[in-house]
């Protein structure tokens, strides 16, 4: 198992309960605080969880090609000679491929305006997010969904769909080949910049495409960068994660 994603742990979990033989979880050294509270809870569940960085994550793989391969957030690109070895080798991408490809892309999906979102489990390629889909999950988005709701939702369906997957591919599926897709570059705090001479109605999907913790939405005054947070003083109980 290869695991760089702030909480989605479940997947592992489930796998785990499932009686899959998790040989071992590599996870990557550098880390943000988010994917150790994730990385402490898989050092709980009964698999070896080993820290590796992008040279070693091969070298490990590499001394042992008979195992299955599935990936979930893992932060680096594993090269095609590795993958070349594993007949079953899956991905867990949290967006609905072939549509929005990329480490970050889930924001775009807010900006853009979308309505539905979900997870892909495909082939591993040495191609980013472009192997074979083999099964997907949907989930419902909304004006008042953010960065974090929208991972949630999405991680919610996580531990289901990739049992469901595995049992395809066991009972002899074939993957359905990807369609040409959209491809979005990495997110960083500098892409939360927005203009202050445009609306906040227009800025409003931009605004909370940003993660309020990591990225927030930001412009300056007089040089001063100023943050913004948006939120309804009467949602429902139980949405702190979205606006």
């Amino acid at each position: 198992m290869l695991f760089g994603g702030a909480d989605r742990e479940g997947v592992v979990e489930a796998l785990l309960g499932a009686g899959v033989d998790v040989t071992a979880v590599l996870v990557p050294e550098r880390r943000s605080a988010r994917l150790e509270h994730s990385v402490q809870a898989l050092r709980e569940m009964p698999t070896r969880v080993i820290e590796v960085d992008r040279s070693a994550a091969e070298d490990y793989l590499t001394s042992c090609p008979e195992a299955a391969l599935l990936s979930v957030g893992f932060p680096y690109v594993i090269g095609g000679h590795v993958l070349a070895t594993r007949q079953t080798r899956l991905n867990v991408h949290p967006t609905l491929l072939p549509h929005y490809r990329g480490p970050t892309s889930g924001a775009y999906q807010i900006m853009d305006g979308q309505t539905e979102s979900g997870s892909t489990v495909h082939v591993m390629e040495s191609e980013v997010d472009t192997g074979a889909i083999v099964a997907q999950s949907r989930v419902k988005l909304d004006r008042f969904d953010t960065v974090r709701s929208v991972q949630r939702k999405v991680y919610e369906t996580e531990p289901r769909l990739l049992l469901e997957a595995l049992a395809l591919i066991d009972g002899g599926a074939e993957p359905v080949p990807q369609t040409t897709g959209s491809v979005f570059p990495r997110r960083g705090p500098k892409d939360s910049e927005i203009d202050p001479n445009i609306s906040l109605v227009d800025l409003y999907d931009t605004i909370r495409s940003c993660d309020p913790e990591d990225y927030p939405a930001f412009f300056f005054v007089d040089g001063e960068k100023v943050c913004v947070r948006i939120w309804r003083p009467d949602k429902p109980s139980g949405e702190e994660d979205r606006v």
